[in-house]
């Protein structure tokens, strides 16, 4: 994570339009150098509509190594907000001593921090289920993208209001708002004091350099690098410090991993990304050559731990991939695998990813009511020819 001062740039008051080798920890032999794109099968950028306000992201965007704004996934409980008759503020307030209404120009003036960081839906790879959990998108692996965030440190914001007496938790509420739960309301979620205080968290104006896009929720969200998406709130309009836990719907009755034990419900929060890698190339039923070269290519992320190994199966048993690792420990890093097919018919491909803290992709998914958090490994079927 870097920081920088930006020139100054064009006032913007609204919402933007549309628009050598070494070994690495664990065994994996990790290749430095630059990251070029996966080879991925030709098709359309955009992403791929799941229904009508949510896709996932296209097949070629998950080639380049940054994932293009206009490939990303897209995953919004309400409608896109309208672009506002008046210009853009972000209030920061709540129990502060110094509250304030910061425009667009004055956020742009404050330092600036740049962070890689991958952004994953907490319902990604739900279609590995045999069930559909009632309410829930069915998404498969695609709800996932890296990016380069750029704005000013949550942090920052806090140190200027000044938290007051024994503040608890920092709640972030956006301009999308709808009816859930029997009443209209704004999606909002909140972060304990010291993890919005750890430095870590961007209130960001650009993705890739660029201005955000509305669907992705310009012209500013919350980036919490390392958490489940849920946590990066878009159209960022009101940051509030409270002296009391947060018990809006999007925190206590969705996003948790609920489960029945000993007869009665138990629910934990969803908070940071499971270790995960996902085969980018080849895919589902895809029928490749029996040729003296096959090269299986992906990504592989954790909540902050770097990815230290992936490994991979092509019915052989469980090989070292080489491993380029990303821009910092929230970024993605890139994996590929070459083998040569034995013979030819229906074969498995299988990738298992583990980070710096020992975490290591299971076998089989946490099958908790809401289907948050899937990380099991996962099995491409192909066709050698």
């Amino acid at each position: 994570m870097s920081d920088r001062r930006p020139p100054r740039r064009p006032s913007r008051g609204r919402f933007p339009p549309s628009s050598g080798p070494h070994l690495a920890a664990g065994g994996t032999l990790a290749v430095r150098g630059p990251r070029a794109p996966i080879p991925t099968p030709e098709g359309p950028l955009a992403p791929v509509r799941v229904d009508a306000g949510n896709a996932a992201t296209s097949l070629a965007a998950l080639g380049p190594a940054r994932t293009p704004a206009e490939g990303l996934f897209v995953r919004s409980h309400f409608p896109t907000p309208a672009e506002p008759a008046t210009p853009w503020r972000l209030e920061v307030g709540g129990a502060v001593a110094h509250p304030r209404r910061w425009s667009l120009e004055e956020l742009e003036e404050l330092p600036q921090a740049r962070v890689a960081a991958t952004l994953e839906c907490a319902g990604n790879s739900r279609t590995r289920f045999a069930r559909a959990a009632d309410g829930e998108l069915r998404w498969d692996d695609r709800a996932v993208g890296a990016a380069l965030w750029e704005g000013v440190r949550l942090s920052t914001l806090l140190d200027h209001a000044a938290p007051r007496g024994p503040a608890r938790e920092v709640v972030f509420s956006g301009a999308d708002r709808g009816e859930v739960g029997g009443r209209r309301r704004a999606f909002a979620r909140s972060l304990s004091v010291p993890e919005a205080a750890r430095g870590t968290a961007v209130v960001a104006l650009r993705m890739n350099g660029e201005p955000l896009r509305p669907e992705h929720g310009g012209p500013v969200r919350l980036v919490v690098p390392g958490w489940y998406g849920m946590a990066w709130v878009k159209w960022l309009t009101q940051i509030a410090v409270r002296r009391s836990p947060f018990r809006g719907y999007y925190q206590r009755s969705r996003y948790v991993y609920r489960r029945l034990q000993d007869g009665r419900a138990v629910s934990r929060p969803v908070t940071r990304l499971r270790v995960k890698s996902i085969i980018v190339t080849p895919t589902p039923g895809e029928r490749i050559a029996r040729a003296p070269r096959q090269v299986v290519h992906g990504r592989a992320w954790s909540g902050g731990s770097p990815v230290t190994r992936v490994d991979v199966d092509v019915g052989e048993g469980w090989r070292a991939a080489e491993l380029v690792p990303g821009e910092g420990p929230y970024d993605w890093s890139d994996w590929s695998y070459s083998w040569s097919p034995a013979r030819p018919g229906p074969t498995v491909v299988r990738a298992r990813a583990a980070d710096a803290q020992g975490e290591v992709q299971p076998e089989s998914a946490d099958d908790n009511d809401f289907q948050y958090g899937n990380n099991a490994i996962q099995s491409v079927p192909v066709v050698v020819e």
